[in-house]
């Protein structure tokens, strides 16, 4: 009697329980399986649990029957692992509400097959993934755009220091047809010769050559980055030599092209240390995406060639991420070298 009466509460338990739910051997035969889960299935297959397993299959291989439809959740990411213990299937009824059902092995002798409404949170998830997918074609489109970006800018760069050159290349020969008119062309000559130098100098190093005086390259490296989604953090004190600070930035821009890029980061991260001699610079990612090794395409190489012409250097550090290692030393003599100071 007692056993009877324990039976009937558990029964009557779970045909209160708003979701489906039934318990069933390996075998399929079934344990127990509250009203919910029957009218369910009445709905999905014109009968009630008979064989879970069997059940099972039915719904896996379900063809619309027009009273409910099986939905394809792109949205759910895949686990091979775990989808021999533990399964999910959806379906859209004619009333519009969205159901999950589960399927569970709770151990080595019992199955469960739990069936929920989840039509809010079906909603929401497409709609997040759909906005996922619309965000990575927006950052496609911005990984591109930064690329034009960085090339505009180098050929302002290249431009204007044409300019300055085209300048200073006028400058000389000014100044050296004005030694000869007045003939004084030896008294002068120690000065034309380095005013020479230093404009064929120039001609050489193009793109290193600062021209603009005013510009601030971090306000534009900043803006790029924010456009594509990547911050920058300094730690530490920056170079004060216009030069040293134009081989620094010239350093970050390539590394947050790559970072961007090829690592999805979000953030790039320039430690700036200094000993007696020269600063030494760390520019590091948050990348997600892990790399073992790396191969120095146009841009790095071409980074290293203009690092070495100014006397700094760059090595490369590939340990499941990418750092770029920079050291530049202090003692640029701009005047020399065709800059202004």
């Amino acid at each position: 009697m007692k056993k009877n009466t324990s039976a009937k509460m558990i029964k009557k338990a779970i045909d209160s329980y708003p979701g489906g739910i039934c318990f069933s051997a390996l075998d399929g035969r079934v344990i127990l399986a509250n009203e919910k889960m029957n009218k369910l299935m009445l709905e999905l297959t014109g009968h009630t649990i008979l064989n879970a397993k069997v059940t099972w299959e039915e719904l896996a291989n379900f063809a619309s029957n027009g009273k409910a439809e099986k939905l394809t959740q792109s949205w759910l990411p895949k686990d091979p692992d775990k989808e021999s213990i533990h399964q999910q299937l959806f379906f859209r009824f004619s009333d519009s509400s969205i159901w999950r059902f589960e399927l569970r092995f709770l151990d080595l002798n019992t199955v469960q097959i739990e069936a929920a409404e989840i039509t809010e949170l079906y909603r929401l998830s497409e709609e997040l993934y759909e906005n996922t997918i619309r965000l990575r074609e927006m950052q496609k489109r911005q990984k591109a755009l930064l690329d034009s970006i960085v090339e505009v800018n180098l050929n302002k760069e290249i431009l204007s220091a044409k300019m300055h050159i085209h300048d200073e290349l006028g400058h000389c020969l000014l100044a050296t047809i004005k030694a000869i008119t007045e003939d004084s062309l030896a008294e002068n000559a120690d000065t034309l010769r380095e005013s020479w130098n230093s404009t064929i100098r120039d001609f050489s190093n193009i793109p290193m050559v600062w021209t603009v005086p005013d510009s601030s390259l971090q306000s534009e490296l900043m803006q790029v980055a924010e456009l594509i989604g990547c911050k920058v953090t300094f730690l530490g004190k920056q170079p004060e030599s216009r030069k040293a600070l134009q081989l620094l930035y010239t350093a970050i821009r390539e590394a947050l092209t790559n970072a961007v890029r090829h690592a999805d980061a979000t953030e790039l991260t320039v430690k700036i240390g200094q000993d007696e001699k020269s600063y030494h610079i760390e520019i590091s990612n948050n990348g997600s995406v892990t790399v073992s090794r790396i191969t120095e395409g146009n841009g790095l190489s071409a980074l290293r060639q203009r690092l070495e012409q100014e006397g700094a250097s760059l090595k490369v550090l590939c340990d499941g991420s990418v750092s770029l290692l920079v050291d530049i030393p202090f003692d640029f003599d701009e005047v020399q070298k065709g800059g202004r100071k």
